[in-house]
């Protein structure tokens, strides 16, 4: 029997030994997958744990007539790499979105853009507030946020723009007043 195949089908059946095997076996080429997306050594790891700890707890993920285990988990692992990023770059976007340009604000100046911030929030509805706070405070992916919610994923990334615009319009204009000193 061929040591792939028995590894494969061992995975499937769940048998204790199979998770650390694959691991050993394909460990180097997920690494290099999630590695070559997230450019992260740490968090080219933890995708990578975090991937085969979940399909092992999904019975279902991989079916053996499917493909290879290997080329699976790759596949998976690659998935979460551009998950994981699209969550960082998302997060960085919407920080930048409700951060003032220019200088560093002062003590005062921070805590009435706190005020402003949940203002604006408050302003959202109450679909497009959750989406916010799933997303910003969660951390999590729009899917994520689809399954949590019961929602299409469609739905959840329309909320999201529509809760962005609106905060862009509920802040804008405090930025600029802020930014307009008399002459």
């Amino acid at each position: 029997m061929d040591a792939d195949a028995e590894l494969a089908r061992a995975f499937v059946a769940r048998q204790a030994w199979a998770h650390d095997a694959a691991y050993r076996e394909h460990g180097r080429v997920l690494y290099a997958a999630a590695y070559g997306v997230l450019r992260d050594a740490n968090e080219a790891q933890d995708c990578v744990q975090d991937v085969l700890l979940r399909l092992w707890r999904d019975a279902s993920a991989y079916r053996i007539e499917r493909g290879s285990l290997r080329a699976f988990l790759a596949v998976c692992v690659r998935n979460e790499a551009l998950s994981r990023l699209r969550k960082s770059h998302n997060r960085e976007r919407i920080e930048r979105s409700l951060q003032p340009p220019g200088a560093v604000e002062d003590i005062a100046g921070g805590v009435a853009r706190e005020d402003s911030i949940g203002r604006a929030l408050a302003a959202l509805s109450q679909e497009q507030r959750r989406a916010v706070e799933l997303s910003y405070y969660g951390h999590l992916t729009h899917q994520e946020i689809a399954g949590r919610l019961g929602e299409p994923v469609g739905t959840v990334k329309s909320r999201l723009s529509a809760a962005l615009r609106r905060l862009r319009a509920e802040l804008g204009p405090q930025q600029e007043t802020n930014d307009v000193r008399p002459g």
